[in-house]
């Protein structure tokens, strides 16, 4: 509630006072998890469970939960929570105003708890796994740099191809910003959110929040320029929103009621962003929606120009913006810098030199400010380190569901044109949400799609776009 209320209401005086309230609340949470009794707790639990049970599950999720904090000060979990709260407030005022050195400071603390942490977890291994284990657990560092090396190396032949055929914008002119979050609204609950059981508010970065049963929130923001980024960003956290909502309400209050991993979170985000978002047959069925709300300034939208815009390829600034090709060179930068920030080969105030070389080298364009550059994401002011690699994974994962789905509903395109939409959903229910935790994000994805994780499917998407 805190965190929603910083980025959705609160004003910008409030930070240090918000700051010192997030970290109170941590340390208390934190508290609760190390007592002596409750490692009692979990030992007794362990031997008095059944193995392979649910119940078991939940004891295993809980002790490595616990076995993560109590390698952590209690002064460092307050520290820390401080910090990124006090860092996002800075990042909010200063991003507009182009200002890193403002923002240098408050972010540097984030760097330096998050380093002091990563250290305290690793145990004398990598630090960077150590924070990338909090979001995709099991996976290293040295398991992900071949992942992006062979993207990398897999996209420049569909990225040359694509990015040839030109990009096809819609009619530049200012794009009312009033009805937007109706339009968001509208779209939100045409794919299945339940608005009922959440809300939806402009920030300036869009993200889900779940604060409790019934109460799960996403934001978007508004584009005076482009109404399309408006439906691209719903699509993605209505993705986020709808598995928080379809997750097991029998499991409420245990970590079996959490997504496996920021990954197979990803997952969802990707596929209705990506598989279906883009597609011909949901611009049929979305067009009238913008329409209605945007009035006018619609009127001359045609689906085919449409489809060609939200398809188009080309290298951009800004990560949310990015076509899905480029999309993973933005990842993989943002691996490679946070690694070295993490493992002290390089500092906050060389970060916006780093990040514009090697956005010249990976993206192929140069930032001119660092509000389209070093800091136009709020994960790392969060001092979310470990968490931009889930991109790429749910990337994967949503192209092997999005495959699955196609099989499994006589075709995903039929389905979104038929406005099927229940069924698309129903089957993420049943292939994805309804399990929680129950099994780890590989497991689960195996048991959903019938295939190990690999590049295929993602690469068989991108080399044959939606048609116009």
């Amino acid at each position: 509630m805190l965190g929603w209320d910083r980025e959705a209401g609160m004003p910008a005086s409030g930070g240090d006072a918000r700051a010192r309230q997030s970290g109170l609340i941590a340390a208390m949470a934190h508290r609760e998890l190390v007592r002596p009794d409750m490692g009692d707790v979990l030992v007794a639990l362990e031997g008095a469970t059944p193995p392979g049970s649910d119940a078991m599950r939940q004891v295993q999720l809980m002790r490595r939960r616990r076995d993560r904090a109590v390698r952590l000060p209690e002064d460092l979990v307050r520290a820390h929570s401080e910090a990124t709260s006090r860092s996002v407030t800075a990042w909010i005022a200063a991003r507009p105003a182009d200002d890193y050195a403002a923002f240098a400071g408050p972010f540097g603390e984030v760097v330096a708890r998050s380093r002091d942490a990563a250290v305290l977890l690793a145990d004398g291994g990598d630090p960077y796994d150590a924070l990338l284990d909090e979001y995709e657990p099991g996976a290293r560092a040295a398991d992900l740099e071949p992942v992006f090396a062979h993207l990398r190396t897999a996209l420049a032949p569909i990225l040359e191809r694509r990015s040839a055929q030109g990009l096809h914008p819609l009619p530049a002119r200012e794009w009312p910003q009033g009805p937007q979050l109706g339009l968001a609204r509208a779209v939100a609950s045409m794919v299945g959110f339940d608005a009922d059981a959440g809300l939806i508010a402009p920030t300036a970065h869009p993200f889900t929040q779940t604060l409790g049963a019934g109460d799960v929130r996403f934001s978007i923001r508004h584009h005076i320029r482009d109404p399309l980024e408006n439906v691209m960003i719903t699509l993605h956290e209505a993705g986020h929103a709808m598995y928080e909502q379809g997750l097991p309400a029998e499991y409420e209050g245990t970590p079996l009621r959490e997504a496996p991993s920021l990954g197979a979170h990803e997952s969802q985000s990707r596929f209705w962003e990506n598989h279906v978002g883009r597609t011909r047959a949901f611009w049929e069925r979305c067009l009238p929606v913008v329409r209605e709300h945007l009035g006018d300034a619609a009127a001359d939208l045609t689906v085919p120009g449409v489809v060609r815009a939200a398809n188009g390829v080309a290298p951009t600034f800004i990560r949310v913006d990015a076509d899905e090709v480029t999309y993973h060179l933005h990842i993989a930068l943002r691996f490679i810098l946070e690694t070295q920030l993490i493992r002290g080969s390089l500092d906050v105030a060389d970060l916006p030199d780093a990040w514009d070389a090697l956005m010249q080298d990976m993206v192929g364009v140069r930032p001119d400010r660092v509000s389209v550059g070093v800091m136009q994401d709020i994960h790392w002011p969060e001092g979310l380190f470990g968490y931009f690699p889930t991109y790429t994974l749910g990337s994967l994962y949503a192209a092997q569901l999005a495959e699955a789905a196609d099989e499994a509903l006589g075709g995903l395109d039929a389905a979104v044109a038929d406005g099927r939409f229940g069924d698309v959903l129903a089957f993420m229910r049943d292939r994805i949400h309804r399990h929680g935790s129950r099994y780890p994000t590989a497991e689960l994805m195996r048991r959903a799609t019938g295939r190990e994780l690999s590049a295929d499917a993602l690469l068989r998407h991108l080399a044959a776009p939606p048609t116009a």
